[in-house]
């Protein structure tokens, strides 16, 4: 078994970029949000929304873009999960 680093269940500061480019792309990120309260993740601040031309080609439908600072437990690992979880949910 291994032994947990008693570092490794701290509270961490940590900042997310999300974006959505298709269909009710605020609802999109509104529902991301909810998801990551619902794993225990807290957020601190939410930056306003922005919306961007996709990359690398600007034809495909623009970006709503936020950046969030969250608080969490999970260590970079959980939280890569955590995320790629999230972004499956919702397509």
């Amino acid at each position: 078994m291994i032994k947990q680093d008693i570092l490794e269940k701290r509270v961490k500061i940590v900042y997310l970029s999300i974006g959505s480019n298709l269909g009710n792309r605020f609802l999109n990120i509104e529902k991301a949000k909810s998801l990551l309260l619902d794993e225990g993740i807290k957020i601190v601040k939410s930056s306003n929304y922005y919306e961007t031309l996709s990359w690398p080609n600007p034809k495909n439908p623009k970006f709503y873009n936020i950046a969030l600072k969250i608080k969490t437990r999970l260590t970079e690992l959980e939280m890569l999960k955590t995320c790629k979880q999230i972004e499956k949910l919702l397509g």
